[in-house]
């Protein structure tokens, strides 16, 4: 016996999406108590790929939405797809985000009006933050590798600075 989680998008003009998250089989018998629930292996690993899964979508809704020129007011039209990479609580985003460029002028406008030097969300940046005020910068690092899918090079430097 196993499961599949499906994560489904509901759009209010069109039929829902879904896409198959994560396949988990059942581990042993419950007569066992280690094998209750999800392991946290498992619960990583969805978290993870839903996190995937929703920045997507996302994206895909965004790129869809063609802005206005912000400097001569025409229709943009996607000139490129350039990948970005961020550090979220729930593992590692990797998006390709486009970039506009209107038709009429040239100009070319931002996929998102994050800062050039952002590399993680906030929500990430508070938790760091908050740990290293509590404990030593190596086992703040040591606990949230254990607990949440964040990206595994991260250091006890990277805390620090």
């Amino acid at each position: 016996m196993g499961w599949v989680l499906r994560l489904v998008e509901i759009e209010a003009d069109g039929p829902p999406a879904g896409d198959d998250v994560i396949e988990i089989s059942q581990r042993g018998p419950l007569c066992d108590i280690a094998h209750l629930g999800l392991t946290l292996a498992d619960a990583k690993q969805l978290l993870a790929r839903v996190q995937q899964v929703v920045i997507a979508a996302q994206a895909k809704s965004y790129a869809a939405s063609r802005p206005v020129c912000s400097s001569c007011g025409g229709k943009c039209h996607i000139h490129d797809w350039p990948p970005h990479e961020f550090a979220t609580l729930f593992g590692v985003a990797a998006v390709r985000l486009p970039r506009f460029r209107c038709a009429g002028c040239g100009y070319h406008e931002a996929a998102a009006s994050w800062l050039s030097h952002c590399r993680s969300t906030p929500e990430m940046d508070q938790l760091r933050a908050h740990l290293s005020a509590l404990m030593p910068y190596r086992v703040a690092v040591d606990v949230m590798t254990r607990l949440l899918p964040v990206d595994a090079g991260m250091s006890a430097e990277t805390l620090r600075g």
